[in-house]
């Protein structure tokens, strides 16, 4: 069965939808078995998981489309590579620290940057083999069990309540303030970057603040590319763009992912010191 979109980028789509899936299996075969844990700095870890499937992501793009340049997580940032027209931007294994703790909350996340824009994305999670495409601003799918049905995000805004998908294992104080402002509220706790984008393209969650400034661009590219195929947004905290073009690699000013409906609400629940805190952060 295809799992792509008819139309445009058909062949990217095929393509990173295979590697995905690829990537994801060789993930659970390091899952099944004792595999050994080490840290790039504190609370960094990286496992053969993350390495097998980039080397499986990085090698399939680089022999499918040779022009592109590819942005990974797990080898050094090339500045010449993001300065291509089309740039790839591979997070191998969203949430490493969910594979280490067998959340089973993890993901492969591949994104096509073009012209500064984040095109096209594909999300994989591997324990429930359920796949999210997406063209940024035309469409997105969700392919799990063998069947392909379209997918868009919620409609919810204040004053009816909220879903927020917030992180299972760092949950950032902020949260506290953005649902008191907001008012009615419910957490959906979740694990990597990649499984919360989920929650929204499957309609479980309407948004997704992340203040945090340790997300990185392989995390969100693919996501916003999806997330905007399903008519939902991305901004930073400000609401300004995501950045693709600046020269740190780094989501200093955190971002805000949702189903449009309700940007400007959780835009307006965020406190000024804490954008004022993320210009701080950008600027140093």
């Amino acid at each position: 069965m295809r799992s792509v979109l008819s139309g445009a980028y058909e062949r990217e789509q095929e393509v990173v939808a295979d590697l995905a899936r690829m990537a994801g299996h060789t993930i659970l075969d390091v899952y099944a078995s004792k595999f050994e844990v080490r840290y790039k700095g504190p609370d960094d870890p990286v496992t053969d998981a993350d390495l097998r499937a980039e080397e499986i992501i990085v090698s399939g793009l680089s022999r499918e489309f040779p022009d592109d340049g590819i942005v990974s997580e797990e080898r050094p940032v090339s500045d010449e590579a993001r300065r291509r027209p089309r740039v790839w931007y591979v997070d191998p294994l969203d949430g490493t620290g969910e594979f280490v703790a067998r959340t089973g909350e993890f993901a492969v996340i591949i994104g096509l940057l073009e012209q500064g824009l984040p095109k096209l994305g594909v999300i994989y999670r591997p324990v429930d083999d359920v796949l999210y495409v997406g063209i940024r601003d035309e469409s997105a799918w969700i392919i799990e069990r063998g069947e392909r049905r379209r997918t868009w995000v919620s409609a919810a805004a204040p004053p009816n309540p909220l879903r927020l998908a917030v992180s299972r294992s760092h949950r950032h104080p902020l949260i506290d303030v953005v649902k008191s402002r907001l008012g009615v509220v419910t957490e959906v706790p979740c694990g990597s970057v990649g499984a919360k984008i989920g929650l929204l393209l499957s309609g479980q969650a309407d948004a997704y603040v992340e203040p945090s400034p340790y997300t990185s661009k392989w995390d969100v590219c693919g996501s916003e590319a999806i997330l905007r195929g399903a008519g939902g947004f991305m901004s930073d905290m400000a609401g300004g763009p995501m950045g693709y073009d600046e020269l740190d690699i780094r989501n200093r000013r955190g971002f805000v992912a949702t189903n449009r409906a309700c940007h400007a609400d959780l835009l307006a629940a965020i406190p000024l010191s804490e954008l004022q805190r993320g210009a701080a952060d950008s600027n140093g």
